[in-house]
């Protein structure tokens, strides 16, 4: 059995002890120094003196982190084959050749050659440590639930600025959804290395999406989109639609410990290159800090494309 699979099991007896990682590090570290046979021996009394009597109920762990990791990015992944033609619609047919301009087809194909690395990943990662993959949905990227609804995007394989748009929801759904997962990987430097470094590629998907939607953008667009997340035309790409992944992006405070905060007004020190625009300040505060999303937000995300 790999660690990740024991750290699972050990939560989900009991869920308080997944706060104990230091603890119980340390105890498993021990017990790896050991000979093989005295492991075996004290693996019981180690790790039995952590699973305290307590109800069982689910808990976040890497191995459920790995899991809404590559669901994820099997959505991304089918989003982009999809859009390149390489696989059906829910209704059987395929996008049209031409549909992503010629000029920037070559970014997209390495964008999924990307996220198909990442869905390789994750699988073995799963299945390395023991774990079972997750029966993986289908997904119906109009929003419509394979018809069953109304759909929120009916044009995102007809219209390319829509189809850029979604794009951009799901790479930013993505990056928020690594931030919001990093502290469980924390007991796992290798997995935690390992998100890290995909959570900085999928960010640069998104910066590189946001810099196509602006190009296409009229010379004269009052709010042009940035190729960072801020407020206006740079948050959510389609409002009242998109709006999932980009909770609390307008905050104007930021923990620095568990019970203590930095205001918006303690941040003023940009005012020697902002001066009296007040405006231009808190965009500057709200910009400079990227936003984590949940599971939950993140699992909603996924919801609006499975069926």
């Amino acid at each position: 059995m790999n660690i990740l699979q024991l750290l699972a099991e050990l939560a989900e007896a009991n869920p308080a002890i997944y706060e104990q990682a230091s603890q119980r590090r340390a105890i498993l570290g021990r017990i790896g120094a050991m000979g093989a046979k005295v492991a075996a021996a004290s693996l019981p009394l180690a790790a039995g003196s952590l699973v305290l009597a307590s109800p069982a109920f689910a808990r976040n762990t890497p191995l459920d982190v790995l899991q809404l990791a590559l669901l994820l990015e099997h959505m991304e992944n089918d989003f982009y084959r999809t859009a390149l033609g390489q696989l059906a619609k829910p209704d059987g047919t395929k996008v049209p050749a031409g549909f992503i301009p010629a000029e920037v087809r070559p970014d997209f194909v390495t964008i999924q050659q990307h996220e198909q690395q990442h869905v390789d990943f994750l699988t073995t990662a799963i299945t390395n440590s023991g774990g079972t993959l997750a029966t993986k949905p289908g997904f119906d990227y109009t929003g419509s639930h394979n018809g069953t609804q109304t759909a929120l995007f009916p044009d995102v394989f007809t219209s390319f600025d829509t189809f850029l748009a979604v794009a951009q929801f799901l790479e930013d759904a993505g990056v928020r959804a690594y931030k919001g997962q990093i502290t469980t990987l924390q007991g796992d430097n290798g997995i935690l290395e390992a998100g890290i470094r995909i959570h900085s590629v999928e960010a640069r998907h998104a910066s590189h999406i946001r810099t196509l939607r602006r190009q296409r953008q009229s010379a004269s667009a009052p709010d042009a989109i940035r190729s960072w997340v801020g407020p206006g035309a740079s948050g959510s790409p389609l409002p009242g639609k998109t709006d999932l992944a980009y909770a609390q992006e307008d905050q104007l405070t930021q923990p620095v410990s568990p019970i203590q905060n930095v205001t918006f007004s303690e941040l003023t020190a940009l005012g020697a290159v902002f001066g009296t625009d007040s405006a231009r300040l808190q965009r500057a505060v709200q910009e400079a800090f990227d936003e984590p999303v949940t599971t939950e937000q993140a699992t909603a995300v996924v919801a609006l494309f499975t069926y």
